[in-house]
């Protein structure tokens, strides 16, 4: 296996992959080199992690291929039957996803400096957005590497199987996987649009990248809710981990969609700022009553945390990892971290965006903080305009929306059999009705 052979694959693919998290600075720094070395030292980090996995790819087409049942996945789903060219599909629908997906984001974020929707924007400003679109990309990487490339799937296992074990044709639908991949595409577009303030460059590449992830994320909501994925326990820890990934990465497409992106609009409105401390203060009491309250409704409601106390422990626990990775970002500003028009605001943004797959790093409860999350983020895009004395105040009836649609959502699925996966089918509306509130924000 290839784990085995080349010991040192992984730990320099991640390396590779850490230095997109920071290209910026990567390409400063080789600037200090000639023009020929600076070009060939930029070229070489950003293509070597796609000849890396597409290298992965390789490896596991040609096991298939010939039948190499020193191949962990040939020995668990094909053993020594006749290739067919359909085999292939493992490559995609079997261990092989997250090289797939991988591969195609990697290769994705090096074409953005060339999207046809910025084709009449200077080269800096697509460079830039390139620059945040690999960042993005290496960062759900890395943060869901160790579920799309686990250990057991590239070293040797102490004995095969003597027959296959697994289906053959994989355990993942195609069109699924290419909606899921698209979808952290299509986000990290937004995340370039969020966290970079040329807005009159990006007006096309956001009204397309929106609806493109609009589209995707729905066929991806499909997709759970005929996988009966709605169904299934999340607690008992049987849950495939690749699809608890990607519903994080689901979780993360919805409020780059319909909180970040339209909170960088609805931050920009905001003046000088009176009450600004206040209005900060009032969200982050907010944040913690709502992650405590939301949280433990969603474990209490799970047969197995239905007795006892055990809820409010993982509740707090759950709300306590949140509120230390909040405290972090918000030291950020501080040390020059603060380009957005509401710097605290956009870290507690990005906070909610990543902090679930984070804390999944260490908690496998960590998605039942999710609901909680997509609500606050509901709020941090109106109840600022609704505080602060010198901004302009969204209106009454979308604002009570916002809080009635909270609301009535926990009412709804705290009546049914899976609060946390009926959540998941319609607890956007809140996050839906709040960009619209937003939206209704007139201009100065």
């Amino acid at each position: 296996m290839l784990g085995d052979s080349l010991p040192l694959f992984f730990p320099v693919l991640i390396f590779m992959l850490s230095l997109w998290l920071v290209a910026d600075k990567v390409d400063r720094y080789c600037k200090r080199f000639s023009p020929m070395v600076e070009k060939r030292l930029i070229s070489s980090y950003r293509v070597i992690p796609i000849i890396m996995v597409l290298w992965l790819m390789i490896v596991r087409a040609r096991a298939i291929i010939t039948r190499d049942t020193n191949h962990v996945e040939v020995a668990n789903r094909l053993g020594e039957s006749d290739y067919a060219f359909s085999d292939l599909k493992l490559l995609i629908s079997g261990d092989g996803v997250g090289e797939f997906a991988l591969l195609l984001l990697l290769i994705f974020s090096l074409w953005t400096v060339n999207l046809p929707s910025m084709s009449t924007a200077p080269y800096h400003i697509r460079k830039a957005v390139q620059n945040k679109v690999m960042l993005y990309v290496s960062a759900c990487a890395l943060l869901t590497f160790w579920i799309f490339f686990p250990e057991s799937n590239y070293y040797s296992p102490d004995s095969f199987p003597i027959q296959p074990t697994m289906s053959p044709n994989g355990d993942y639908a195609v069109v699924m996987v290419i909606a899921a991949t698209l979808m952290v595409a299509f986000s990290a577009e937004l995340f370039a649009i969020t966290s970079l303030q040329q807005e009159e460059d990006f007006i096309v590449l956001k009204k397309r990248a929106l609806l493109k992830t609009y589209l995707v994320s729905a066929i991806v909501l499909i997709g759970f809710y005929f996988g009966d994925y709605i169904e299934i326990n999340w607690v008992s820890g049987q849950v495939d981990e690749k699809v608890i990934a990607t519903f994080i990465l689901f979780s993360q497409a919805l409020i780059l969609a319909f909180i970040c992106v339209p909170g960088k609009r609805s931050d920009n409105l905001l003046r000088v700022g009176e009450a600004r401390t206040k209005s900060f203060a009032i969200m982050s009491l907010l944040t913690l009553a709502i992650l405590i309250f939301i949280t433990s409704f969603m474990l209490q409601n799970t047969s197995e945390y239905s007795t006892g106390n055990r809820y409010l422990e993982e509740s707090l626990w759950l709300t306590a990892s949140f509120t230390i990775m909040l405290s972090i970002t918000q030291i950020l500003p501080r040390y020059g971290f603060d380009g957005a028009a509401r710097p605290e605001y956009w870290w507690l943004r990005i906070t909610i965006l990543f902090a679930p797959a984070l804390i999944y790093w260490f908690n496998h409860l960590a998605i039942f903080i999710i609901p909680a999350l997509w609500c606050v983020a509901s709020l941090t895009i109106v109840l600022p305009n609704a505080i602060e004395q010198d901004a302009i105040t969204p209106s009454k009836q979308g604002f009570g929306l916002t809080i009635g649609s909270i609301v009535l959502i926990l009412i709804i699925t705290s009546t049914t059999v899976n609060m946390l996966g009926y959540f998941i089918l319609i607890g956007s509306t809140s996050m839906i009705i709040s960009n619209i509130t937003s939206q209704s924000i007139p201009q100065h």
